[in-house]
C-alpha cells in the first residue's frame, strides 16, 4: 500500500541590509604619526611573525620558507625588460578558430585547430605582459625575502626592478587593449589602468615599501622610483573615473597603496572617499544586500574581493577601519552557502571554473577581521602565508555544516538541494541582468548530482575571448544557457520576479520538498516566462510556463555534461550553422518531431541522465552539442521546440548511475486558466505537483 505525502510551499524572505549599510559612517581618514615602515605589505609587528616563522622549525617555517627559497632560484634567471608595454589575451586567439594559440616561441604563436601562425603585434605583446608578470612576481618575491632575511642581495634585486621600471614606464608607448594610443583606460606598462592598479596594488607598492629602507637602495634611486614609476602610474589610474565597476575597486586599491607607500593622504582620501568612486560609494551601490558583487559572476565577485582587502588590509595598517562595512563580510560568506557538491560555485556570466576552496584565501583576512566562529570550518587545517602573516594557531577546523537550500533575492538566486541518494543541487538564476560580465540568461540553472555537474552553463571561454564572435553569439546568448529561447533570439537585458521559495528539509518547518517559482516577463518583451524548479530525491522536475497574445516558436534547450546525447524521434542529420544566431557553434545535430510525449538520454558515464518531457502538441527536436570552455570542448544539448501562442514545458530529469534502472516512467500535464498540474509516474506510483496562478506550489509525493 502506497502512502501519499502532500508538501506546501514555504515563502522565506531575506531582510535587506540596505538600512545598516547606510547608517555605516565612514571614519577619520589620516595617516599614522611617524609613519612606520612597512605599512603597505604588512604592520611592522606582522613581518616580525613572519621572521619569528622563519627562525623557527615546522610547518610554519615551511609556508614561509618556500617564498625565500623561490627568491633564491630567480636570483640565478636572468631580469629581462620587454621594449614595451604588454596587451590583453583576448588577442591571443584565432581569429579564424577562436580558440586560444599556443606559444612556439616569444614571436611564433599557432593555432592548434589549424596551424596557422601569427606573429608581430598584438600577438608578441601578449607575451611581453606575461614577462612583465613574471617580473613583478620576481620583485614581490625578492622584496619579501629581504624583508624576512635581511639579506641585501635581495634587496638589490627588487630594487633593479623596480628601477628598470621607473626608467621605462613613459618611455613605453601609451596603449589601451583595443590597440589605440588614446583613451582614458590605457596605460604604458600594461594596456588598461585596470591591470596597472592590480600590479601597483599587488606588487609595485609592497615591494617598494619592504625595501624602502634598505641600506643598498640611495636617495637618488627612491627619488627615481617615485617620480619614474609610482607617481606617474597613480596619474595614469586616476584619469580613468569607472564609477559602479571591478575596475574603480582595483583603481582604489592601486591608488591607496601608492598613496600609503609615498605617505600622501591626498591619495588615501581620494581611494576610500571620492564621491562616484571611492571605497565608499563601491560598497554603497554594488554589492546586493546578499553579499554578492553586482556582476552575478563569481569569478568577477572575487577578483573583486581581491581589491578589496588589499583596501581595507592597508587602510587597516593606517589605522583606518573600513572592516567594519556592514556589506563587505557578507562577500566574504555568501560564496560558502552556494557550494554545489563537486566543491564548485555555480558558473554564471564570465566565469570559468571558480571553487569554494577560493574563499579560503579571503576569509583568513575576514577571521582576523571579525573572529566569527562560523568562519573557522572554512579556513585551511595547515598553516598558510595569511594565516602566519596575521598570528592564527592552526589547529583542528571545527567540521563544514550540511548546506541547505537558501534563497539570495537581492542576488536574485535560489539554490535548491536534496539529500540521499543522489545528494543534487540545482540553481536558478533570476536577478538582475550583471553588465558587461553578465549573461542573456534570465530564468536559467545550473544542476548537480552524484558529486559531478550535470546541467551546464558555459561561463565564458577559458582564453577570455571578449572581442570573438563566440563570445557575444554563444557564450553570453540564451541559446548557451537552460532556458527558453523565443523566436531564437537572445533575450533582452532584463531582471526576473520571484514567486515562491520553499527551502525544504532543515528549515525548521514541517518537511517540505525544496522549490521555486519565479517569472519574467522583460526578457522577451510580449512574452511572459514562469519556470518552476521542483527538486526531489530522485529527479528534478522543471517547469515552464510561456504565454503571448500572439505565436512564437518556443525553444527549451538544456545542456548537459557528458560524452553523447540520444532521442528517438530525432532521426535526421540536420546542418543549422545558418539557421539562427549561434547555431553555427551548433555540431553533430540530429533533428525530428515528436506527437507525443518526448524521451532523451544524456550519456556521462558513470551516469546516465533520462529527460522526460510531457505532450502538448507536436515538438522539435534537436540534440548535438555545443561549445564548453572552448570551441574544443563539446557539451552534448536538446532543443525541444513549439510553435504557439502559449505552451507549457514540463520535463523530469533523472540522473542514474551504471546498474540502476530509472524510476520515472513517464510525465503528464494538465493546464488550465489558474493552475498547472504535472503528474510524475515513478514504477506502481505516481507524484503531483501543481503551480497555482499565485505561485504557490503543492506536491503530493506517493510512498511505497
Amino acid at each position: 500500500m502506497n502512502r501519499r505525502r502532500t508538501y506546501v510551499p514555504i515563502l522565506v524572505l531575506s531582510i535587506s541590509a540596505s538600512v545598516a549599510a547606510a547608517e555605516w559612517t565612514l571614519p577619520e581618514i589620516r595617516l599614522p604619526e611617524p609613519l612606520q615602515r612597512p605599512v603597505v605589505a604588512c604592520t611592522p609587528g606582522e613581518l616580525d611573525r613572519l621572521q619569528a616563522a622563519f627562525r623557527s622549525d615546522g610547518s610554519r617555517q615551511r609556508v614561509v620558507a618556500e617564498v625565500v627559497a623561490e627568491a633564491e632560484r630567480l636570483l640565478d634567471q636572468p631580469l629581462a625588460f620587454p621594449p614595451r608595454g604588454g596587451q590583453h589575451n583576448q588577442w591571443y586567439q584565432c581569429n579564424v578558430c577562436q580558440i586560444g594559440l599556443q606559444t612556439v616561441d616569444d614571436q611564433h604563436h599557432r593555432c592548434p585547430r589549424c596551424d596557422k601562425v601569427y606573429t608581430g603585434e598584438p600577438y608578441d605583446d601578449v607575451i611581453f605582459a606575461r614577462q612583465h608578470r613574471a617580473n613583478l612576481h620576481r620583485l614581490a618575491q625578492t622584496a619579501w625575502a629581504y624583508a624576512i632575511t635581511g639579506e641585501e642581495r635581495f634587496a638589490r634585486a627588487a630594487a633593479a626592478v623596480l628601477g628598470g621600471y621607473a626608467e621605462r614606464y613613459t618611455k613605453y608607448p601609451y596603449h589601451t587593449s583595443l590597440r589605440l594610443p588614446i583613451g582614458n583606460s590605457g596605460g604604458h606598462l600594461f594596456e588598461q589602468t585596470l591591470n596597472e592598479a592590480n600590479h601597483l596594488a599587488e606588487h609595485i607598492a609592497p615591494a617598494f615599501d619592504l625595501i624602502h629602507d634598505a641600506p643598498c637602495l640611495s636617495d637618488a634611486e627612491r627619488t627615481l622610483i617615485v617620480e619614474g614609476l609610482i607617481r606617474p602610474m597613480l596619474k595614469n589610474i586616476d584619469k580613468h573615473k569607472a564609477g559602479k565597476n571591478n575596475w574603480q575597486t582595483w583603481h582604489n586599491a592601486g591608488m591607496l597603496a601608492g598613496g600609503a607607500v609615498l605617505g600622501d593622504i591626498a591619495w588615501v582620501r581620494k581611494a576610500i572617499a571620492a564621491p562616484r568612486n571611492g571605497f565608499e560609494y563601491q560598497m554603497q551601490v554594488s554589492v546586493s544586500p546578499d553579499g554578492m558583487w553586482y556582476e552575478n559572476s563569481w569569478g568577477y565577485h572575487f577578483y573583486t574581493l581581491g581589491a578589496l582587502v588589499r583596501i581595507v588590509e592597508v587602510a587597516r595598517r593606517l589605522e583606518i577601519d573600513l572592516w567594519s562595512h556592514p556589506a563587505l563580510k557578507k562577500m566574504f560568506t555568501a560564496p560558502v552557502q552556494y557550494a554545489m557538491p563537486d566543491g564548485s560555485l555555480p558558473r554564471f556570466g564570465d566565469d570559468v571554473q571558480t571553487r569554494v576552496q577560493t574563499a579560503s584565501e579571503y576569509l583568513e583576512y575576514a577571521w582576523h577581521a571579525y573572529r566569527d566562529p562560523e568562519l573557522l570550518p572554512y579556513l585551511t587545517n595547515p598553516p598558510s602565508w595569511n594565516s602566519v602573516l596575521l598570528g592564527r594557531e592552526s589547529g583542528r577546523r571545527p567540521e563544514r555544516p550540511a548546506l541547505r537550500s537558501q534563497l539570495f533575492p537581492d542576488a536574485g538566486h535560489a539554490v535548491l538541494r536534496s539529500g540521499d541518494p543522489a545528494h543534487m543541487a540545482a540553481v536558478l538564476t533570476f536577478g538582475p541582468y550583471g553588465g558587461f560580465h553578465g549573461h542573456f540568461d534570465k530564468l536559467s540553472f545550473v544542476w548537480f548530482g552524484y558529486g559531478r555537474e550535470l546541467g551546464v552553463d558555459p561561463g565564458r571561454a577559458a582564453s577570455q575571448a571578449y572581442r570573438l564572435p563566440v563570445h557575444t553569439r554563444w557564450y553570453k546568448a540564451t541559446l548557451s544557457h537552460n532556458t527558453v529561447l523565443v523566436d531564437r533570439q537572445s533575450q533582452q537585458p532584463a531582471a526576473g520576479v520571484l514567486e515562491s521559495f520553499a527551502a525544504g528539509h532543515g528549515d525548521g518547518s514541517q518537511a517540505a520538498i525544496p522549490h521555486v517559482v519565479a517569472r519574467c516577463r522583460d526578457a522577451y518583451p510580449g512574452v511572459q516566462q514562469r519556470r518552476l524548479l521542483c527538486l526531489l530525491p530522485a529527479y528534478l522536475l522543471v517547469a515552464d510556463v510561456l504565454t503571448s497574445d500572439e505565436s512564437h516558436q518556443y525553444d527549451w534547450v538544456f545542456h548537459h555534461r557528458g560524452q553523447d546525447v540520444h532521442c528517438l524521434a530525432a532521426d535526421q542529420d540536420a546542418d543549422f550553422k545558418q539557421a539562427f544566431p549561434g547555431a553555427e557553434y551548433l555540431a553533430r545535430t540530429k533533428t525530428g518531431v515528436a506527437e507525443g510525449p518526448v524521451a532523451v538520454q544524456f550519456v556521462a558515464p558513470p551516469i546516465t541522465t533520462h529527460l522526460h518531457l510531457a505532450a502538448d502538441g507536436p515538438t522539435s527536436v534537436i540534440v548535438g552539442d555545443g561549445v564548453g570552455q572552448s570551441v574544443l570542448d563539446r557539451v552534448p544539448l536538446v532543443m525541444l521546440g513549439r510553435r504557439a501562442v502559449s505552451t507549457c514545458f514540463a520535463a523530469v530529469l533523472e540522473p542514474v548511475p551504471e546498474g540502476r534502472k530509472p524510476t520515472v516512467t513517464a510525465v503528464f500535464q494538465d493546464t488550465s486558466d489558474d493552475q498547472i498540474r504535472i503528474t510524475v509516474r515513478r514504477a506502481d506510483c505516481e507524484d503531483r505537483v501543481t503551480l497555482d496562478a499565485d505561485g504557490k506550489v503543492t506536491v503530493v509525493v506517493d510512498e511505497k
